[in-house]
């Protein structure tokens, strides 16, 4: 991990300084760590995960005002997913920030999706408790992605593929995992979406779950579902 006097980095890129600075370390300090530093940031990221739960949730609600419920938990739960997060913590650079034990360091641990997840929830969590909901809310706002109507039916392509074709066969689709690459803390899945032996859509994804979520859009785009 860089000097703790390189963090005003990424606190530029969070546009938000921390007044107690040792909540953005230990946000950044995963349990493996053997420092100075004492404890880690599982506490944060159970913090941080409500508070992204509250602010995505509102936002949701007053963004959607006709979306029914279980809409609109399926689009929160895309928003503060695994994947999503961690490609949020991507572009803030804290895989290169985040503190890691020497083993963990070697197989690469800091680019993981599910650490990076955990350390994005963590550094919420820091500033929540650093400042209050009002000043963390813009931030993470800022980092949703901008949603239009016609993207939304595939949001949960999964579930928008599941309902069609039990509403129209009353078979359900399957998911088979095709192929999967790459060294062990970077890996590729290839999905499969079959329906009555055929294959309606291939996605890629860094996780089993990703790769089934692009194989299902890619199966509503070729059948032309629309929500």
């Amino acid at each position: 991990m860089r000097r703790y006097h390189d963090l005003s980095q990424l606190e530029q890129r969070l546009q938000y300084r921390f007044k107690n600075s040792s909540l953005l370390e230990l946000a950044l300090t995963h349990k493996s760590f053997k420092g100075q530093q004492k404890g880690n940031n599982e506490r944060l990221e159970f913090l941080g995960d409500a508070v992204l739960q509250i602010i995505v949730s509102e936002y949701l609600y007053k963004q959607y005002p006709n979306m029914p419920e279980g809409k609109l938990a399926k689009l929160r739960a895309v928003l503060v997913s695994q994947p999503t997060l961690a490609e949020h913590a991507r572009g803030l650079n804290l895989n290169k920030y985040l503190r890691v034990g020497k083993g963990e360091a070697r197989s690469g641990a800091a680019e993981r999706d599910s650490l990076l997840c955990d350390a994005y929830e963590a550094v919420i969590g820091a500033i929540y408790l650093d400042s209050d909901l009002d000043t963390v809310r813009p931030i993470v706002l800022s980092h949703l992605p901008k949603l239009d109507k016609e993207q939304l039916p595939i949001i949960d392509a999964k579930s928008t593929l599941q309902e069609h074709l039990q509403q129209t066969s009353q078979v359900l689709p399957t998911y088979h995992l095709a192929e999967e690459y790459g060294p062990d803390h970077a890996k590729k899945f290839v999905v499969e979406v079959l329906f009555r032996d055929e294959v309606l859509g291939r996605g890629e994804g860094s996780t089993k779950k990703e790769a089934a979520q692009n194989a299902a859009r890619e199966a509503l785009l070729k059948l032309e579902i629309q929500d």
